[in-house]
Order: C-alpha cells, then sequence, then structure tokens
C-alpha cells in the first residue's frame, strides 16, 4: 500500500517547480499524503534524469521504497516518459505498474583509520590518485581474479553497465540479473578483460586511489586498504512503464538502423 510519497525534483531544470507542483496536485487528488522529509516514504517520484534518480537513492539510506523516475533530464534509462503522467501515476496507485527489481551491491573500505561501507545502485570506481599507474589484485574466496597494472577499476551492477563501465568498453547486462561486472580500466595489459561475477571479492591495491560510488559519493582509500565487494540483499525497487529494455537501449544507442 503507497500512502506517503516525496518527490525530488532537479531543481536545474527550467520549469521544474512549476512541473513539480503538478505531481503533487495529480497524488494529492488520490488520497496519498506529499512528504517534506525523504525519510519512511513508500514511494519516491524524481523529476529530472537518471542522475536525479541515483541521488534519490542516496538520499533515501536504510529505507527502500518503490522509485519511480519521471524524465525531464537527458539521460533516461531508469526513468520514464513525462506524458500522460496523470494516468502513470494513478496506475501505480492502483497497483498498475512493472516493477523492476534490481541488483545493488555494497563496498566496504578499510582503511588504516576508519572504515567506509556504501551501496550502489549503478558502480563503484577505483581510479589513482597521482600520475602513476596503480597495482590492483582481486580476488574470491577460492581464487584469483586480477592482478594488474592500470588506471583503475570499475565494479558495476548490471543497471550501471550502461553507464561508466559501458564507457570504459564493458558488456551491457541484462538489467534484473544477479551479479556484477569487474571492468579493468586502461591495465597495462591487453589480455586483461572484465569478467562478470556473482560472489563476493577483496581487493587489495598498491597506491593511493579514490572511490567514487555512483557519482554522488567520494572516498580516499589508503595504500594496502582492504575492500571488499558484495552482492547486497537489498534490492533496488523500479517502477518503469514496460519491461523493454532492449528497445530502449537499442533507440539510445542507435543499433538496427
Amino acid at each position: 500500500m503507497i500512502d506517503k510519497v516525496f518527490i525530488l525534483e532537479n531543481k536545474k531544470i527550467k520549469g521544474i517547480e512549476g512541473e513539480k507542483e503538478r505531481v503533487e496536485r495529480i497524488v494529492k487528488s488520490c488520497g496519498k499524503v506529499v512528504e517534506k522529509d525523504i525519510k519512511n516514504v513508500d514511494l519516491l517520484i524524481t523529476m529530472g534524469g537518471d542522475g536525479t534518480l541515483i541521488k534519490g537513492f542516496h538520499l533515501l539510506g536504510e529505507n527502500n521504497p518503490l522509485i519511480y523516475g519521471i524524465k525531464y533530464g537527458k539521460v533516461g534509462f531508469l526513468t520514464n516518459s513525462n506524458e500522460n503522467i496523470e494516468e502513470k501515476i494513478k496506475n501505480i496507485f492502483e497497483g498498475k505498474l512493472y516493477l523492476s527489481e534490481r541488483c545493488l551491491i555494497e563496498v566496504k573500505i578499510k582503511n588504516r583509520s576508519n572504515i567506509f561501507k556504501d551501496i550502489c545502485l549503478n558502480e563503484v570506481i577505483f581510479f589513482r590518485k597521482g600520475i602513476r599507474i596503480v597495482g590492483f589484485s582481486v580476488e574470491s574466496d577460492k581464487e584469483k581474479i586480477f592482478n594488474f597494472k592500470g588506471d583503475g577499476i570499475i565494479f558495476s551492477t548490471p543497471t550501471g553497465s550502461t553507464a561508466h563501465s559501458l564507457s570504459a568498453g564493458g558488456p551491457v547486462l541484462s538489467p534484473e540479473i544477479d551479479a556484477f561486472v569487474i571492468m579493468p580500466v586502461m591495465p597495462h595489459l591487453l589480455t586483461i578483460r572484465p569478467v562478470i561475477v556473482k560472489m563476493s571479492v577483496k581487493m587489495k591495491v598498491n597506491g593511493e586511489i579514490y572511490a567514487v560510488v555512483d557519482g554522488q559519493r567520494e572516498y580516499s582509500v589508503d595504500e594496502k586498504a582492504e575492500i571488499e565487494i558484495t552482492l547486497s540483499k537489498r534490492k533496488g525497487k523500479i517502477i518503469l512503464d514496460d519491461e523493454k529494455f532492449f528497445e530502449k537501449l537499442s533507440s539510445k544507442f542507435f543499433w538496427s538502423r
């Protein structure tokens, strides 16, 4: 049952305040409460692009409501057209929706003096701080996966496989599978290629690096820090107008033209 709704808009978009007021009126006309606090809501509506939706996901903290993105921005793999929005919102409240449950990955960084924990809808990117390449060693409980020198490494969810990982040459994953991509960035070895796994992995580095989670938060990672990447038990609950992922992919990347 959806009772409490929070609406998050990208304030940089021209005319978005008027659009937000319209969405608020629609929500209230359905007998729902528009909350001023994002915590403890049943539905998050975002108005912008995929970046706005990802920002909202992180603002939710431990809360894990349904998320519906309305596209007013430039990028929209996770967001939906703003046409016929009144009908679409009413359909959501009536349970007429397509719920896409997305795999999330958790990252734990154990530095010398602190520990960081975070969760990713898209990816965590580790990248060198200085001018010199860094050594990366990645292994599972059973065996070593990678040992290479390069500029960085990306751990990407299926949702994030069309983002930074794809730009770095990684594969596109069907969005609802439970696995993640390990994508070396500019490895100093031609035979190194991305792999797809579903087990927990640990990583060590021999240089100082940055970690960037979903383009939202940045962490400084010490040399010799202990890093762990795992599939989360939690799922991202994304509402979409339809389940035609590859049709959307084709239209955005001009496949089959």
